[in-house]
């Protein structure tokens, strides 16, 4: 998530949420043009924001990528027996190794040429192998380095090479687009691809103009105070947002956060602005008398469950439950209210994925 405002409080704060106090006071004070205050929030103005609305365009370049995405499904991947090149698959059984000590060590993992997973000098490495290949190398990392332990070390890598793979995507033509996708030829198939890649465009500019929006009333109110069970509510939901990297890696949120490089700091800032978020879309709520309507709801749940291609809203309500779900929607709500009451200018841009 992205740090939306620096937090200035004291060290005992920051380190202990100011445990034995139910009630934890800023020291700010509330503003004078304010439209809204309660005990936790002096509201700045929220309506009448000005904000830039990126209208992306969308490339040939990117709609063509959006079809070989979509050929993927169909294809085919076998040993290219030839030397390896950009956009292959190289296999590997590999150990990498920081003064003898090993750090990783993985095997049947692939690595595609062109990505840089472990950086250009690492891929130029394994272009030109072939099955059977035995590689001895170091790389003296930066802060670039794929993780944090490699910052600023030279990392030794031991790799036996198991394979070279090429992908191959089917010959789109008509009679395979009928035959294989719901599309009767590939005209309209290309159309739907183009469709694909401009709704992802339009949903990225709007939920960047709603970020804009909601981060300039966050950064210009007075936040007051807060409570400590509002503290470790917000703290409980950031760790939430980084369990399922706890999950995925096999590890846990102290060793995650050591290998996010993430310091104390970083993630006290992290609940403050969570909080913050929070407490703010709160006090427009209480000020404008919003409410989720049972309609508002029962689309919001529709709407969420396409997104996340769900089609039994039984699971979906498992997975998520309800107060997570209402939650969501109601932020929603409120930065709907904001767009909709904002004074928006339409500039063209370039999508950082085109």
């Amino acid at each position: 998530m992205k740090k939306r405002l620096a937090i200035i409080l004291s060290a005992a704060c920051l380190l202990t949420g100011c445990v034995g106090n139910k009630t934890i006071k800023t020291g700010n004070k509330p503003l004078a043009n304010a439209v809204y205050n309660n005990d936790s929030v002096s509201l700045a103005p929220y309506t009448g924001l000005k904000a830039e609305k990126k209208i992306y365009d969308v490339s040939d370049e990117a709609v063509e990528q959006q079809i070989q995405e979509n050929l993927r499904e169909f294809a085919e991947y076998k040993s290219a027996n030839r030397a390896s090149r950009n956009g292959d698959f190289v296999y590997t059984d590999y150990t990498a190794s920081i003064d003898g000590s090993i750090s990783e060590q993985e095997d049947s993992y692939y690595f595609t040429l062109g990505e840089a997973e472990y950086g250009t000098e690492f891929d130029e490495k394994l272009t030109g192998v072939s099955a059977g290949d035995q590689l001895n190398f170091s790389i003296a990392f930066g802060e670039d380095a794929p993780n944090s332990e490699w910052e600023g070390k030279t990392v030794d890598f031991e790799i036996d090479v198991t394979d070279v793979q090429i992908e191959i995507l089917p010959d789109a033509d008509d009679a395979f687009i009928k035959e294989n996708t719901k599309y009767e030829n590939y005209e309209a198939f290309a159309s739907a691809a183009r469709q694909t890649v401009a709704d992802s465009y339009a949903a990225d500019s709007d939920n960047e103009l709603k970020e804009n929006l909601i981060d300039q009333v966050i950064s210009a109110s007075s936040i007051l105070q807060y409570t400590k069970e509002e503290y470790n509510t917000a703290k409980d939901d950031m760790e939430n947002m980084y369990m399922g990297y706890v999950d995925m890696f096999g590890t846990d949120l102290e060793s995650l956060y050591e290998t996010l490089d993430m310091t104390e700091q970083e993630i006290e800032e992290e609940i403050q602005s969570l909080l913050y978020r929070t407490l703010v879309i709160d006090a427009i709520i209480e000020s404008e008398n919003l409410s989720l309507s049972e309609k508002d709801y029962e689309d919001g749940i529709a709407y969420y469950m396409k997104e996340n291609d769900y089609d039994s809203k039984e699971e979906f309500m498992e997975a998520y439950g309800e107060e997570e779900v209402r939650g969501q929607l109601t932020e929603d709500m409120v930065l709907n209210f904001l767009k909709e009451h904002a004074d928006i200018t339409e500039v063209k841009a370039v999508h950082e994925d085109s």
